[in-house]
């Protein structure tokens, strides 16, 4: 393989990994709580990188999502608790936004 191949394969898959990175992270479910905004969800991989800031890791599924927090509760509920999160970021003062919960088989 050429050189400029070789280079380009390098940042195509560095630039895939560092978005991803930033806003999605796997882990298992190790708390839940509620907030009059909704469902509060901690893993125990940490956040994501677009969260940094959020209070305590504590990641919220609005309340208008109610399919998602449905979801998130019965996968608490059968103690399914392996997931894909996939967030927002942090807005100041906020905490990180998840707008999409998969669940891991």
């Amino acid at each position: 393989m050429s050189y400029l191949k070789k280079a380009s394969a390098a940042v195509l898959l560095f630039s895939a990994a560092t978005y991803a990175a930033d806003n999605y992270l796997r882990g298992n479910v190790i708390n839940v709580t509620t907030t009059a905004s909704g469902l509060m969800v901690m893993l125990d991989t940490g956040i994501p990188t677009n969260c940094q800031g959020t209070p305590s890791n504590w990641m919220l599924i609005k309340e208008e999502n109610k399919t998602m927090v449905s979801l998130a509760l019965a996968m608490w509920a059968s103690g399914k608790r392996n997931a894909t999160v996939y967030t927002v970021g942090t807005s100041p003062g906020a905490y990180c936004e998840i707008t999409q919960l998969d669940p891991v088989d």
